[in-house]
């Protein structure tokens, strides 16, 4: 794939001279200016970490995962940094497949865990991995994922699949907060060193 290939698809970068790089993909309906994803950037930026966040989403009538791995594909391509680390939106964890090919770690945001081919990457990791869902989330199955000291788990309960407290803002709120510290802790570990 061409250079020009390689970037002819919208993204924001930051910090471009950084030599770890956080790559931000987003899910269906959830672009990375929502708020788990925009405080995971801003979290990126503030421990040193570059950031090149997807900014389209899916279009109507194309297949999501699909375009999900395209995307994936091209935004791990592009200029390329010594250190790469992903954070996903549940969508985006149809990516997992080449995020463990890649040996990168990753965030998963709500992870379709209830889709065979992202909990058997996740479970296939050899890099650190945080995993953050609810209770309440049809599609959170972390136990499908089995037990590894590599695979990191958060655990939130009556919150929707965008870690939402349904019809409580403030909640809301403290959530995010909760999971924006838990973001932080991982992306200061020493591993990534």
């Amino acid at each position: 794939m061409s250079s020009s290939e390689q970037s002819a698809f919208p993204v924001a970068i930051h910090r471009p001279e950084a030599e770890r790089r956080v790559v931000i993909l987003p899910g269906a309906r959830y672009p990375t200016r929502a708020p788990l994803l925009w405080f995971a950037r801003e979290v990126a930026v503030a421990k040193g970490f570059g950031v090149l966040e997807v900014l389209d989403e899916p279009p109507a009538g194309e297949d999501p995962f699909a375009w999900m791995r395209d995307r994936a594909a091209r935004a791990l391509a592009h200029d390329p940094a010594p250190t790469t680390l992903v954070i996903g939106k549940s969508l985006a964890s149809h990516a997992a497949e080449l995020v463990v090919e890649e040996d990168l770690p990753a965030i998963w945001l709500t992870p379709l865990l209830d889709r065979p081919e992202v909990r058997g990457a996740i479970a296939r990791t050899t890099r650190p991995v945080l995993i953050v869902g609810s209770s309440d989330d049809p599609t959170w199955h972390p136990d499908s994922v089995g037990s590894s000291a590599l695979i990191l788990q958060m655990e939130l309960s009556g919150h929707d699949h965008s870690l939402q407290i349904p019809g409580d803002p403030t909640a809301s709120i403290g959530s995010l907060k909760k999971v924006t510290k838990r973001i932080e802790r991982f992306l200061g570990g020493g591993w990534l060193s």
